[in-house]
């Protein structure tokens, strides 16, 4: 398993089904509406941000709809969307 700075974590695969086998669960839960109440930002890696087809989905979509810092040797092609939360 790797966990990289930000927190992303995946196995040597490059999988994290063993993490959050029912993601949809997990929206659900008390644990995860206080994270994303106290988080203030998110640090994300290049890799992370990359899994989205469109860098507008995390606008809206994203479970924690706070500034993003995303970590990456470029910027991307597009400039995401941003929101006003």
């Amino acid at each position: 398993m790797t966990i990289s700075l930000d927190g992303f974590a995946e196995d040597r695969n490059g999988s994290v089904g063993t993490l959050y086998p029912d993601i949809d669960a997990l929206h659900d839960t008390e644990v995860l509406r206080e994270s994303q109440w106290k988080t203030g930002a998110v640090a994300m890696a290049w890799k992370e941000f990359a899994m989205a087809d469109d860098p507008d989905w995390y606008a809206g979509n994203y479970e924690y709809q706070v500034p993003i810092f995303v970590f990456g040797g470029q910027a991307p092609k597009k400039r995401p969307k941003e929101t006003d939360t």
